[in-house]
Parts: structure tokens; sequence; C-alpha cells
């Protein structure tokens, strides 16, 4: 989602094992359906993709003005506002009434007007990212040094996320405005990945054996945390501002986001093609955008027309939607760049 920068290629590789995750992840025919791929997917898959859009944030300006707040603004109002206006205003039944709502700009909007839930994510990453970018003119502003201020104000901004009031009543109520609280969390989680990031490049040069310990560490501890919470009843969904238990949630997200990125260094300095991971890392948001629709669809016609089991079911969706998604949005960034925020400058640099 990174317009006009210069591709990081581990980063990249973590976000298409983080996309593949959230399509697994949608294989499920209900969306309050309980099942334990489901649970542990959605115990950290959003909070990874907000650490790593952190790792991308450029901390290193010579200074801060409102000139670099507009460009600012510019550039990511194109990269991810315009594509959600365009995709939001697809996948809803048009209506004015339905254009405000969709303006609103939250996960229980988008369930009243039956547009693409999945939109939340978009709204929520813009507003973190003003928050991030109004966090580091006032660090610059004051000349206060930012690693210690980072520590002092990650705490914060999940204070703030966690225990605004939240209007999550499906049936009579809105959202919050552009999901600001949820923003908050999201913050916290980008703080964190711009606090790492120094540690993360660090990991680049370590032998593969300790890599390769640091995945099995953090994902052990990821399934402790996981399995010491009751998820039965109920799973994390953060687009609704659904933690259940707080400190559990934390140490889920953070284990098991440092669990693939971990691996998706690990999978970088393996000397194998990537070219797949790749393509799915540099071209999220398009599939993130696309797939849900193609899953419902190809779920509807197995589950009629096959005696396939769960598994196996599951398995071809998720091959088929992210096949049928790149395709398409090869399409669209040769035709219509500027429906996943992109312009034809910004892929001529791809």
């Amino acid at each position: 989602m990174c317009n006009g920068k210069k591709r990081i290629e581990f980063i990249d590789i973590i976000k298409g094992l983080a996309i593949i995750l959230v399509v697994i992840g949608h294989t499920s025919p209900d969306k309050t359906e309980i099942i334990p791929y489901k649970s542990l997917i959605y115990a950290f898959h959003m909070p990874l993709f907000f650490i790593v859009s952190g790792m991308l944030v450029v901390t290193s300006r010579e200074n801060y003005s409102l000139l670099t707040l507009r460009n600012f603004l510019h550039k990511n109002f194109i990269a991810l506002i315009v594509p959600f206006m365009i995709w939001g205003t697809i996948y809803m039944n048009f209506s004015f009434s339905n254009l405000a709502t969709l303006c609103f700009g939250s996960w229980i909007d988008f369930t009243h007007i039956k547009t693409l839930t999945s939109l939340w994510f978009i709204v929520v990453l813009f507003v973190a990212r003003i928050y991030i970018e109004l966090f580091y003119m006032l660090v610059n502003r004051l000349k206060l040094k930012i690693q210690y201020t980072i520590c002092v104000a990650i705490p914060l901004f999940f204070v703030a996320g966690f225990y605004l009031p939240h209007h999550n009543d499906v049936l009579t109520q809105n959202g919050n405005f552009l999901s600001y609280d949820i923003a908050f969390v999201a913050a916290g989680f980008m703080l964190i990945g711009s606090l790492i990031k120094p540690s993360i490049k660090k990991l680049l040069e370590i032998k593969n054996i300790y890599l390769i310990l640091l995945t099995l560490i953090s994902s052990l501890l990821f399934i402790c945390g996981f399995s010491l919470t009751d998820y039965s009843h109920e799973f994390v969904l953060m687009a609704n501002a659904t933690y259940l238990n707080i400190p559990a949630f934390l140490f889920c997200s953070l284990t098991g986001s440092f669990s693939l990125i971990f691996a998706g260094i690990l999978i970088y300095k393996i000397p194998i093609k990537k070219r797949i991971l790749n393509f799915l890392g540099q071209n999220t948001l398009g599939i993130f955008l696309l797939h849900r629709h193609i899953v419902v669809a190809f779920l509807t016609y197995l589950q009629i027309n096959t005696n396939l089991n769960r598994l196996s079911i599951n398995t071809i969706i998720t091959v088929i939607s992210l096949i049928i998604s790149s395709l398409l949005v090869i399409l669209i960034n040769k035709y219509a760049p500027i429906m996943f925020g992109k312009t034809n400058t910004s892929l001529k640099k791809y």
C-alpha cells in the first residue's frame, strides 16, 4: 500500500503471509461461526498488518509543518480513501442515504448498508496514520527523544482505544465516527512497529537457526496465550472493538505477529523463489478488497455440489480466491490503478 516507495522485500513477504491468513479466515460461511482456525487467525492477523504498517512509517523528516501535513493527507487520501469510496459504493445498494452511512466509516454502519465490511480496515488505517503523523509532529516540535517518547505513547494510545466508548448496537445505533477509538488501538500497534524497526533489520544479519528458534518460541508463546483464553463462544473482532480479554488480546497479537514476522524474514533469507509471496505482499489492498465475494461464491457452490470435507473445501476456496483476486488485481493495476489508490507513476516504480 506504499505507493512511490522502494519495495522492501521481506516486508512484502510478511504481508503476503498475512493476506493469505485473511483469506483463510474468511472461508467460514458464517461471520458469527466459532471455529478453531478462525479464532486463532483473528487473534492476531489485523494487529500484524498495523505493526507492519508502523515499520514503514517515515520518522526521519528534517521538519514538520502544515505543508508536510497537507501533503501527507493528500497522499493518504489518494492511497486509502479513494479506493474506500470506490469499492464501498460498488458493493453497496446505492442510495444517497447509504452513501452518507458509508462515509460515517464504521463496521456497524457497513453491515447496515450491506457493503464490504472489511472496509473498516482502510478507514482505521487512514485515521491511525493521521494520529501517528500528528504524534511525530509533536515529538519534532518539542524536540523529544523519539524512542523514549514512543514507549510512553504506546500504552496511552492503547488505553484511549480500549476505554473510549464504543457504539456497537447493530440494530439501533451507528458506530463511532471513522472508528476513531479502534484507530487508537491500531496506532498503538503501529508505534510498536516503528519502535522495533531497527531491531527487525538486524535480524536480517543473524543465522537462520536463530530465526527458527525465535519463530518457534514466539509461536509457542502465542499458542499458550491462545489456549489459556476462552474463545469457545466468541472470537476477537477488532473491526467492532471486540477484544474480549484485553491483556490476552495484546499478548496474542504481539506473539502471533512476531511469529509471522520472524517466519517472513526466514523465508526471505532462504535462497528460493518467492515471486508469489512478493506479489501478494505488493498487492495486499487489492486482494483484500476483491477476495471476499469470490470466497462466498465458491463456498456456496462447493457446499451444494460436492461431498468434500470442510478442510478440503476451505483449502480449495483459499487457493481459487487468491488466484482469481490476483488476476483481477493485475487487470485493475493495468487499466484502472486508481481503484487501488495507485497512479501510473507509482506503478512504474515496480
